[in-house]
């Protein structure tokens, strides 16, 4: 890691910590009950996180074995993320490609569920902003490969480290890379789920695993 990658790191995970991480008990959209947090989109959608969003995650992305073609993820939490990683590649002269999977089907016009969809066989990355069970990061997984993509990284801003998220994403895509874990930030790295729960039963599910890989290219 060059002096400057550093040095970005540590301007974003500061920037995560001011504006998205947060302590007091909140209901997740997994239905469970925590007492933390991350709100991203104060970082995600401004000017400055945006482009060290962007920066951080294409970084990222020259560990991966071989170019992908593509990156994408489920909206919303991924669409800043993939804006951001389009524009800079762009600046960078090493374009990418830019598509989002829709949580269900336009109901009219093209009626599509990815928006943007890379031609079969292209070499894809999902990304997302935050991790918990990992169901919004997998399920994009599961439309990219229905669409014939290969599916060669999945990547997060955030990985909470509770719920099994990173277990459950390793189990079905090769190479996962989270940016930042719970433990980077020491002010909610003691902080634990409640383990209660509230019915959400419009809450997709996490993807069988046998599901992914055999639809996996």
């Amino acid at each position: 890691m060059t002096d400057i990658q550093a040095e970005t790191r540590r301007e974003l995970r500061d920037l995560l910590d001011t504006r998205a991480a947060r302590t007091g008990e909140i209901t997740l959209s997994t239905g469970a009950k925590s007492n933390f947090y991350f709100d991203c989109k104060p970082v995600t959608l401004s000017a400055d996180g945006s482009y060290l969003v962007g920066t951080a995650f294409l970084d990222a992305l020259d560990k991966l074995p071989g170019r992908p073609e593509a990156v994408g993820g489920l909206t919303h939490g991924a669409d800043p993320i993939v804006s951001a990683m389009v524009v800079l590649s762009h600046v960078r002269k090493r374009p990418i490609q830019g598509f989002y999977v829709r949580k269900e089907a336009k109901r009219h016009g093209t009626k599509r569920r990815i928006e943007n969809p890379p031609e079969s066989g292209a070499k894809v990355v999902i990304v997302d902003d935050v991790v918990t069970t990992g169901g919004s990061l997998l399920q994009a997984v599961q439309e990219a490969r229905e669409a014939g993509c290969e599916v060669v990284g999945a990547m997060a801003l955030v990985d909470r480290g509770e719920q099994d998220g990173e277990a459950n994403i390793r189990r079905v895509v090769d190479t996962y890379i989270p940016l930042y874990r719970r433990s980077d930030f020491p002010r909610i790295a003691d902080a634990t789920d409640t383990g209660r729960t509230v019915a959400k039963p419009e809450q997709p599910s996490i993807p069988e695993a046998s599901t992914l890989t055999a639809s996996g290219a």
